[in-house]
């Protein structure tokens, strides 16, 4: 039962069920992280002010961040692809919040709804 043959047998099967477990987890961080960032997005559309605004932008930003860090198993590239044009709608808004331009920040949010849309329906 120790011999060489069966450990490596033991530590193949080990590998595939590891590997396999850890795709729903990475699924199930994006779809928390989604959540959150929906969940930011809301809140900076109704805020009132610039300084409420920069709480959930740095909320979103920050969910952003990690979720661009994820493997996406079904493709990739196209979910990298979102991610960076997401980073570069959120420095639009970045720039209108420090120009202290509420309206101009929430256009650009909507820029990044619009950008939701295409990508979430690109991946399915």
């Amino acid at each position: 039962m120790n011999s060489p043959s069966f450990r490596l047998r033991f530590c193949a099967a080990l590998a595939v069920l590891l590997s396999v477990a850890a795709a729903p987890a990475c699924a199930g961080e994006i779809k928390t992280l989604m959540r959150d960032m929906k969940h930011a997005m809301q809140g900076a559309m109704n805020s009132r002010t610039i300084p409420e605004m920069k709480g959930y932008v740095t909320l979103l930003e920050s969910d952003a961040q990690q979720a661009s860090r994820q493997r996406y198993r079904n493709d990739q590239s196209t979910y990298d692809e979102g991610m960076r044009t997401l980073q570069g709608e959120l420095a639009d808004v970045d720039r209108a919040i420090e120009a202290n331009d509420l309206s101009a920040a929430k256009q650009a949010l909507r820029r990044i709804n619009g950008t939701k849309k295409h990508y979430h329906d690109l991946l399915g």
